[in-house]
């Protein structure tokens, strides 16, 4: 995920999350409290500049607020995906076209996720 993709997703969050504090009147002390988390924490998930975030964390701040996250793999655009068969065309190096096949097909079909990982994990989705 590039880091501009990172922040939107966070400045996503991080807004949603103010704005159902400030429309349930509840304090970042008494959001703290709910989410069993020190104000610390809870001031760097309103940070939308600062990425550090589990999917635990996430999951633990909407619950809290009766929020729903999503999250979509989504293919990649089909300009990209013609840029990378092209530098795929255009390679003699096999290393280097195998590591072109691999993102061309996660690009296409999107990154395998291990079951183990996403199991207990809520779902986000960025507008």
């Amino acid at each position: 995920m590039g880091a501009t993709t990172a922040l939107q997703l966070k400045k996503v969050l991080a807004d949603a999350i103010r704005h159902r504090l400030a429309e349930d009147n509840m304090s970042i002390s008494a959001f703290a409290k709910k989410t069993r988390t020190g104000r610390n924490s809870v001031r760097r998930l309103l940070d939308s500049k600062n990425t550090a975030i589990t999917l635990k964390t996430m999951t633990k701040a909407a619950h809290a607020l009766n929020l729903e996250l999503s999250l979509a793999v989504k293919q990649l655009p089909l300009s990209k995906l013609e840029q990378i068969a092209k530098q795929y065309a255009d390679t003699s190096d096999n290393k280097e076209a195998a590591k072109l096949e691999v993102q061309f097909l996660e690009g296409y079909y999107g990154k395998p996720i291990k079951q183990l990982h996403a199991k207990d994990t809520a779902v986000w989705h960025s507008a």
